[in-house]
């Protein structure tokens, strides 16, 4: 029972830190934000400190319980700053992460967590920034922002049982502005669409992303990309009703963080960079307004941006000398740490044999350059993926649709809103298209490309057949309720699984396995520490591809 009582405690603890990291935001920016939407400046706050204090000391114990006693006292600061509402805050930060902590007791982590998620997070503790560090291993190339969020996890007595804990946070945060926008438009009776986008939404996440040791590197980011396309159209439906300069730069700031930390968590999904060039262009008349040019390049929020891209990519560029990794074309393989540009062309073909089924730890097709061309890929595909992962996935996205459908249709509703949705649906139908063509595995982005797809049109014609009276708010209570009680639910069998087969007691050791070799990577980083020469100021370890091959 003391096990489950630290890490409890040292989860709140975190949450709370978190929490006070959105309020030093809010008095940078001077802004003011709910308490989901602090939760998520929060985090992104945090992701930024670590890569830059990295460059100048490992996140040791000391270090970290530095960063998270300041977030608690700016925390504990802007509760007396005004008590009576942060005691309401307090309440639902308090339902939301409890029911979430169930999902983070886990036995068995993610199948990469111990390839390169815990040990590249070691690294970080361990070390200032390593120049090369995709030398090591193929995991290392992709660095994640999640990696460097947990990192500042690391502290005493919880050890490193809460390095897997920032996708919790992320979905936990994710979960509160859900229920903050579903809140805010129940009140005011406009944007019904967008509501019923939310709630739909909102029970896909928590459904089908209940498991979260499965989340990685990428559910995260999914679930992010869900709050950034309502964003989107939250935005597109006031601002186009009654435009304002203040509501539009508050949606700008709002996207670019969104935005910032869909991008961190993997390179892949810089694509939806385009979504805000899209934004743009669907305010094209204000940008043709000097002024408003002026008042965008003044923001802090655009040095914001600039500064977390620069940082995110720098970081890949380090690991491997590429700018976007696999692509090959933004590789300096002349660098001294550099993966040579033949393995990053190799490294891009795997990756897009292995999301055509045509590549697993256990089997590889005979002759890859065939079956990757003219969709010679897609028979096995369909065999392999489809008609398991894929249906799985829609057949999820069928019954929260039709259970949405049963339960709210009544009768035809004649205060339908002029919404404007349909070139962002385009662009999502032509990022479906990309993901089928190049990368067809759902956990870069099919699942959430999947799922809007059908929610979209779905939430438009609710919004068509549905009567927005008391009977509906209790509704939309009752699905909540319901929503919940099935990630606990699941999370229960799970852990009964888990019990039987691995006697997994959570009220004796709640912790997660770690594996025997998950230590191997800092005693390899060790070596070549006493025998590399380092840089002047120490600043970085310069790893060399031959002593590697030598000391492996």
């Amino acid at each position: 029972m003391e096990k489950i009582f630290v890490l409890f405690s040292f989860y709140f603890l975190i949450i709370f830190s978190i929490i006070g990291y959105g309020n030093i935001s809010s008095l940078i920016f001077k802004r003011t934000y709910s308490i989901g939407e602090q939760g998520l400046n929060g985090i992104l706050l945090l992701i930024l400190i670590s890569y830059l204090t990295n460059f100048f000391s490992p996140h040791s114990i000391i270090h970290n319980l530095i960063i998270i006693i300041i977030g608690l006292i700016a925390f504990t600061l802007s509760i007396f700053q005004n008590w009576r509402k942060k005691i309401k805050e307090l309440k639902i930060i308090f339902f939301i992460f409890l029911i979430l902590f169930i999902g983070l007791l886990m036995y068995k982590n993610h199948d990469d967590f111990f390839y390169y998620h815990f040990p590249y997070t070691l690294s970080i503790i361990n070390y200032k920034k390593i120049l090369g560090l995709g030398l090591l291993n193929h995991g290392f190339r992709t660095p994640s922002s999640i990696f460097y969020l947990n990192s500042l996890f690391y502290l005493p007595h919880i050890k490193y049982f809460l390095m897997n804990s920032g996708a919790v946070f992320i979905m936990g945060f994710c979960n509160i502005v859900f229920l903050s926008k579903i809140n805010n438009l129940l009140k005011h009776k406009k944007n019904t669409f967008i509501l019923f986008l939310l709630i739909l939404s909102f029970i896909y996440v928590n459904t089908a992303f209940y498991r979260l040791a499965e989340h990685g590197t990428d559910r995260s980011a999914l679930i992010l990309i869900f709050l950034l396309v309502i964003t989107y159209l939250e935005s597109l439906n006031i601002l186009n009703n009654s435009f304002n300069k203040k509501n539009f730069i508050e949606y700008y700031e709002k996207i670019i963080v969104l935005l910032l930390l869909i991008v961190s968590l993997k390179s892949f999904y810089l694509i939806y960079l385009l979504l805000f060039l899209l934004w743009f262009y669907q305010f094209r008349l204000l940008l043709f307004d000097k002024n408003s040019i002026t008042m965008l390049i003044k923001n802090k929020f655009t040095y914001l941006f600039i500064l977390g891209l620069s940082l995110f990519i720098l970081q890949v560029f380090l690991n491997t000398g590429c700018l976007v990794y696999p692509a090959s074309f933004t590789c300096f393989d002349s660098l001294q740490w550099a993966i040579p540009v033949d393995q990053v062309k190799q490294m891009q073909s795997w990756y897009e044999l292995w999301s055509k089924s045509g590549a697993s730890p256990n089997f590889r097709v005979e002759n890859p350059e065939i079956y990757l061309t003219n969709f010679n890929w897609l028979a096995r595909w369909i065999d392999s993926y489809f008609f398991t992962k894929v249906t799985d996935t829609l057949l999820v996205i069928f019954l929260i649709s039709l259970i949405c459908v049963f339960l709210f249709i009544n009768k035809k509703n004649k205060l339908i809103h002029n919404n404007n949705y349909k070139l962002l649906y385009l662009f999502l139908i032509l990022f479906f298209f990309e993901w089928f063509i190049n990368h067809p595995a759902l956990r870069y982005g099919g699942y959430t490309l999947l799922a809007l797809i059908f929610f979209l049109p779905l939430s438009i014609f609710l919004e068509r057949v549905t009567l927005f009276n008391s009977k509906f708010k209790k509704k939309i209570f009752i699905l909540i309720l319901i929503t919940f009680s099935v990630f606990i639910f699941k999370n229960l069998i799970r852990l009964n699984k888990e019990n039987i087969q691995y006697q997994y007691n959570v009220l004796i050791n709640p912790y997660f396995y770690i594996a025997p070799g998950a230590y191997e990577f800092d005693k390899i980083i060790a070596k070549i520490d006493i025998k590399q020469k380092k840089t002047n100021d120490n600043l970085y370890l310069i790893l060399n591809y031959s002593l590697l091959k030598n000391d492996n």
